[in-house]
C-alpha cells in the first residue's frame, strides 16, 4: 500500500459551516480562509433561538460542534504570530475530519498538523510521526516538539536541508526513495487510548497545492503507520 491508496479511501463528503447571528463578517471571513479549505457548504443564518456570534460545523441536520466566531478568528491570528503555541483549537477544526481539503497556503497545512499535534500534547504518551518535502519546514514546530512529554517519541521524515539540535531528542530520517516526496503526513498513535489517535494525510500537486484530510478512523490511521513504518530510510540525526 501507498500513501494514494489511503487517499482513494476517503468519500470527499460534504459538510456545512454555519454562522449564526454574525455580528463581525471580517471575523467570519477570517474563519472562512481556514475553514474554507474544505469541501464545505457555507451558510450565513439569523436565528434568535441560536446564541449570537456562533459557527457551527454540521452534517445534514446533526450539530458536531460550535464555537464563538471571534474566539475562533483570535485562535487563527495567534496561531499565526506565535506558530509554536500549543494552545488547544476551537472544536470546529476537528469536526472537520475526513472531509477533503485544498489550499496552496502551506501555512494552513501547518495548522491542520497541530492539530494532531495538540492531540499528543493532551495524551501524554504515543508516538509522534511527522514527514515534510525538507526537514526545515519542520523548525517552526520544534518548540512544540521539544515541550511533549519525554513518554511521546517524535521522528522527523524528510530532506536534510536542516536538522534540529542533537539534544531535541528527535529521531530524524530521510527516505531514501523519492516516492513519497510529494506527500505531508502525520499519524499520532502508540497510546493506551485508540480513541486519541490521529493521522493527516495530503498529497502536493504539481502547481504547489495540497489535496488531503485527517482522520481518527483506527483503519486509517493503521494504514499510514503501517506506510510509514515501512519506508526505507537514513537516519541522520536524533535518539
Amino acid at each position: 500500500m501507498v500513501f494514494g491508496d489511503v487517499l482513494g479511501r476517503v468519500d470527499d463528503s460534504r459538510r456545512r459551516l454555519v454562522f449564526y447571528n454574525a455580528e463581525s463578517r471580517s471575523h467570519c471571513e477570517r474563519v472562512v480562509e481556514y475553514v474554507g479549505i474544505h469541501d464545505v457548504e457555507i451558510e450565513y443564518v439569523d436565528d434568535p433561538t441560536e446564541p449570537d456570534s456562533t459557527v457551527c460545523v454540521q452534517d445534514d441536520d446533526t450539530r458536531l460542534a460550535s464555537d464563538d466566531i471571534e474566539a475562533v478568528a483570535a485562535y487563527i491570528d495567534s496561531w499565526e504570530t506565535d506558530l509554536s503555541t500549543d494552545a488547544q483549537p476551537p472544536s470546529i477544526f476537528e469536526a472537520l475530519d475526513e472531509t477533503i481539503f485544498r489550499s496552496k497556503n502551506r501555512c494552513q497545512l501547518m495548522l491542520a498538523s497541530r492539530i494532531l499535534e495538540t492531540r499528543a500534547a493532551r495524551a501524554g504518551n504515543g508516538r509522534l510521526a511527522v514527514g515534510f518535502r525538507q526537514l526545515s519546514l519542520a523548525r517552526p514546530q520544534l518548540p512544540l516538539y521539544r515541550s511533549l512529554p519525554p513518554t511521546i517519541s517524535v521522528s522527523l521524515y524528510g530532506e536534510p536541508d536542516w536538522l534540529p539540535p542533537a539534544d531535541s531528542g528527535l529521531a530524524v530520517y530521510t527516505p531514501k526513495s523519492q516516492h513519497h516526496a510529494d506527500y505531508w503526513w502525520v499519524v499520532f498513535d502508540g497510546t493506551d487510548n485508540p480513541s486519541q489517535h490521529a493521522a493527516l494525510l495530503a498529497e502536493e500537486t504539481d502547481d504547489g497545492s495540497y489535496t488531503g484530510f485527517w482522520t481518527y478512523r483506527q483503519s486509517l490511521i493503521e494504514a499510514v503507520r503501517e506506510i510509514v513504518d515501512g519506508l526505507d530510510v537514513t537516519q541522520v540525526a536524533g535518539r
